[in-house]
């Protein structure tokens, strides 16, 4: 059986699994038209008859020559599936007469490939291998030049199946190779590898590697679900000639049925009785004849009329062999004698009617014809050994031959880098890259050197309004004018210590002014200067408790202006001047974990946020401070922390405020 239905078959299906797919539309393709040619080929297996309708429409809508041959050249397509060659190879000729008039781009090269890739299969049909090839390579020659060489492995196919029907198995393997070489390096074996994996397992079986077939049937088998129509067929189909050159029959006969079974509901005649005619040499093998009969019957009157002289040469040898199995040598002798054209018959077909002349002749007694029948089929057996070791050491010529390349590719490089003009292209190279890294890097540079001034300016900005606010909020006017005014009416002082004070008051706050952050010590130094001022006007209840630990070094901790100051003022002013009896203040500075802990506290009627008071003031000082704390905190990962609230010490009460500075803080 086998390469009549195995290779000529893949002739078939191989040539559909690369689909010919219609051109991709350029940009100034109509989009109407394109949505016609791809709604076209999806509808091409499913109904024939309106994917022809869709391209005559969109041949009649095309804005452009080019679009119209490109929905030209897939109506082709479809006159080759429905098994009209001639009028399929007419019209891609005619594609092609016309991309031959154009200039030279992308879209005339894909159209020019598609169309000679349709021309070879249509010679591919007719057995015409060398015409064939020569489309099929020009074919190749342009996928390669244009945006689509995805389409190059299925081309690859289809060389690979011209040269195993020439018996050209080496060549058959290469471009097998190849293709799968094409779809890995193109990342589509996904969609490819299915039909290459089930040509290399065709092609093995040819050779009678069954176990090397077997493995390539299985990678394909792992892929079989997705594929569409055509290809499964073609799996199917070849799978049973697999068991059938092992003769395995009976685990033929399912593949076949299977076979049968896609195609039939579509109205695929040639594959239908392709099919039929491997049936019918099954149920030969299986002596039942009669089922034989029915299947090669209906695949000789198709046949017939399509004119396949290689079909109905096969179809006679097996008829022949039921004739002889049936004892009736002079029925089976005129199936045997009628040999018709066998230029074009295959070496394997001849060779199982050989093995079939060689049983007639050894029934009526002439046996020397008999022996040389025999001796004939000895030699092509032997042809087929000798081809099968030719191809395993061309594949070793092929592996030999590219890692020589690359050797001699490598010493190539190595001795141009000795050169010198290679030495000054390296130079060059190299001089323009580190440009290139030193032009990146100065423009980040420059863009981080100005994102960090602008926050910088936006941070002096921020510092510069709050110390304006600062400085005039600094001493209040009231409490100057009082403290003067005090100071003057005064006769128990004769030394103005008051007024000396004032002065020392006024001074720190003028030299603070420009200062974003001082010491603990001078913080201390200018709140008590302070309250020495005020604590005149609370009276002789006032008490002031100052707690300073001595592991703290005030002089070593930085702290923001005022922090002391200005939460000191508010509970002397708001909290312990209007209070009746007793009045505490307590100043406390502790040493904490990872930072100094100072705490403000008085024992006034407490802390009510957003209550109106009498003595409320505006709250700019908090609000300063709030703000140079949030400035500061922006740019430091461990923060300061300043909180308001009630006292919780039992006979205290009053309000209390906690401020927390971190070690290691930065005031820049």
């Amino acid at each position: 059986m086998k390469t009549r239905s195995c290779v000529y078959f893949f002739i078939v299906i191989a040539v559909l699994s690369c689909k010919e797919r219609a051109v991709p539309p350029a940009g100034e393709r109509a989009g109407k038209v394109d949505e016609l040619i791809s709604e076209a080929m999806d509808s091409l297996y499913a109904n024939l008859p309106y994917s022809r309708h869709l391209l005559q429409q969109a041949m009649q809508q095309a804005p452009d020559s080019l679009s119209f041959h490109e929905a030209l050249n897939t109506y082709a397509f479809t006159c080759f599936v429905a098994d009209r060659l001639d009028s399929a190879r007419t019209t891609a000729q005619q594609v092609q007469a016309y991309t031959a008039r154009q200039n030279p781009s992308d879209r005339i090269y894909i159209l020019t490939a598609s169309s000679h890739n349709m021309i070879g299969n249509c010679y591919a049909m007719g057995r015409k291998q060398d015409s064939a090839l020569y489309h099929y390579l020009h074919a190749l020659n342009y996928y390669e030049l244009t945006s689509e060489r995805e389409k190059a492995p299925d081309v690859c196919m289809n060389i690979a199946d011209m040269y195993m029907k020439k018996g050209d198995f080496a060549n058959s393997a290469q471009y097998y190779r190849k293709a799968l070489f094409l779809s890995d390096s193109l990342g589509i074996t996904g969609r490819m590898g299915f039909p290459i994996y089930t040509g290399l397992a065709q092609l093995y079986m040819e050779l009678r590697d069954f176990d090397l077939s077997d493995h390539y049937f299985r990678l394909a088998e792992n892929q079989y679900e997705e594929r569409p129509l055509n290809e499964k067929f073609f799996f199917c189909n070849t799978r049973g000639n697999y068991y059938f050159f092992k003769e395995e029959y009976r685990q033929a006969l399912p593949w076949f049925e299977k076979a049968k079974t896609l195609v039939t509901a579509g109205g695929y005649g040639f594959s239908i009785h392709l099919v039929n005619i491997n049936l019918g040499e099954i149920y030969f093998h299986l002596n039942k004849p009669d089922s034989a009969l029915d299947y090669l019957n209906q695949a000789q009157a198709y046949f017939s009329r399509m004119n396949e002289p290689a079909f109905l040469y096969h179809i006679g040898t097996i008829r022949a062999g039921i004739a002889l199995k049936e004892d009736n040598p002079a029925q089976a002798r005129r199936y045997l004698q009628n040999n018709g054209d066998t230029i074009r018959i295959e070496p394997n077909l001849m060779s199982i009617r050989n093995r079939y002349m060689q049983d007639y002749f050894a029934r009526t007694g002439d046996f020397e014809q008999a022996y040389a029948y025999l001796q004939r089929n000895k030699a092509t057996d032997d042809s087929i050994r000798s081809e099968r070791t030719r191809m395993r050491i061309a594949e070793m010529d092929m592996r030999y031959v590219r890692d020589t390349t690359l050797m001699k590719k490598e010493l190539f490089i190595q001795g141009q880098a000795a050169h010198i003009e290679s030495l000054r292209m390296r130079s060059f190279i190299w001089v323009m890259a580190c440009l290139l890294i030193m032009a990146v890097a100065g423009i980040v540079y420059v863009s981080m050197k100005k994102q960090k001034d602008l926050q910088w300016m936006i941070f002096h900005d921020q510092m510069a309004k709050l110390r304006l606010t600062n400085i005039r909020n600094r001493i209040s006017p009231h409490f100057i004018f009082n403290a003067l005014n005090r100071e003057i009416s005064s006769a128990e002082d004769p030394d103005h210590s008051n007024l000396k004070g004032l002065v020392f008051l006024l001074r720190r706050s003028l030299e603070m002014t420009d200062r974003t952050h001082v010491t603990l010590f001078r913080e201390l130094e200018f709140a008590e200067a302070y309250i020495k001022l005020e604590q005149e006007s609370l009276g002789d209840d006032f008490r002031l408790e100052w707690q300073i630990d001595p592991h703290v070094d005030t002089t070593a901790v930085s702290v923001p202006p005022m922090i002391i100051q200005i939460p000191v003022e508010n509970a002397m002013k708001h909290a312990l001047r209007q209070k009746e009896g007793e009045k505490k203040l307590s100043v406390r500075i502790k040493k904490e974990e990872n930072g100094v802990g100072i705490t403000i506290q008085d024992n006034g009627p407490g802390y009510f946020p957003g209550k109106e008071t009498s003595s409320a003031g505006t709250g700019t000082g908090l609000k300063v401070l709030y703000q140079s704390i949030d400035v500061f905190n922006a740019k430091n990962k461990e923060k300061i922390l300043f909180h308001i609230g009630r006292s919780d010490e039992k006979g205290l009460g009053g309000a209390k405020v906690t401020v927390f500075i971190p070690d290691n803080y930065v005031f820049k």
